[in-house]
């Protein structure tokens, strides 16, 4: 039986027992999933879990992995993104015979087929189906919160969804928009995107960030990391200095980590909501 990746192709269901991710989630997902003995070959930037990961062997970076050593090390599968890897690299694995299964996890269902995926790729199909129960249980606390966020907010008058924006770069500033994981979860948790009517990553002039009546900046931690100094220009930016916990540095795994863990971010991303929005 074969399995279709991101990019329509098909590739042999496995299991597969020589795994290389080049991909901080999918090497994070793949020990989630209990299988962290199939990976030999991870990025220096998949970081987690910290104590599984520490043994297996690193090969460049996301952007820039050692492709010869990855052929070498003779994995039957490699694992990666459209978005955080460059085509030249997938095209020299696939070119030396290597199967390669790519995502590009646009929602939450994308993440669900993501977790059954590769949960059959690497032989861990009943993990995989305990982590799409526990996604559906937290998608559903989620719209819970949702509902009772929703509310809140007209007893008081206020926009619902809330409005927000993600700002994930700086010089040039750019924030998230449509088709990309951070947007996914913000709509999941009843944050209204800004930038939605955007795709992907655009860039912003910050001084425009007055003007969009915000009530929500998140400044996650990945790919930049935030300043206290950033947070107090970016309040400044947005209108609301007097107010800098509005420009919340979050931990970026949150918003930009999906698989495995996502449904724990969903969680963790209600409480950090519930803290901000107490008052509403």
């Amino acid at each position: 039986m074969a399995i279709v990746d991101a990019r329509d192709r098909e590739v042999s269901s496995g299991p597969h027992r020589r795994v290389v991710s080049l991909v901080p989630s999918l090497t994070d997902t793949v020990c989630g999933l209990g299988a962290v003995d199939r990976l030999v070959g991870r990025t220096l930037y998949c970081t987690e879990p910290r104590l599984l990961v520490r043994g297996v062997p690193e090969y460049g970076g996301t952007k820039n992995p050692n492709v010869e050593q990855i052929i070498q090390t003779n994995p039957d599968l490699v694992l990666v993104c459209v978005e955080e890897n460059k085509a030249e690299h997938i095209e020299a694995l696939e070119a030396a015979g290597i199967p390669v299964f790519a995502v590009s996890p646009h929602s939450l269902d994308d993440v669900d087929k993501l977790l059954k995926d590769v949960g059959s790729l690497i032989g861990a199909e009943d993990a995989a189906a305990k982590a799409c129960t526990d996604l559906a249980a937290a998608r559903k606390e989620a719209a819970t919160w949702c509902d009772k966020l929703k509310s809140s907010r007209v007893e008081i008058d206020a926009p619902y969804p809330v409005p927000s924006a993600t700002l994930i770069w700086k010089n040039p500033w750019l924030v998230a928009g449509a088709g990309t994981h951070i947007n996914a979860m913000m709509e999941a948790v009843g944050l209204g995107n800004h930038y939605a009517d955007r795709s992907d990553y655009s860039e912003i002039e910050i001084e425009d960030l007055e003007g969009c009546n915000l009530d929500l900046v998140l400044m996650p931690d990945e790919p930049y990391r935030w300043s206290k100094r950033d947070t107090v220009v970016v309040a400044e930016a947005a209108g609301y200095l007097d107010a800098p916990e509005f420009c919340p540095r979050l931990d970026g795994k949150l918003l930009t980590w999906y698989g495995s863990r996502t449904s724990k971010s969903l969680r963790e991303l209600v409480r950090v909501l519930e803290t901000l929005l107490a008052g509403d």
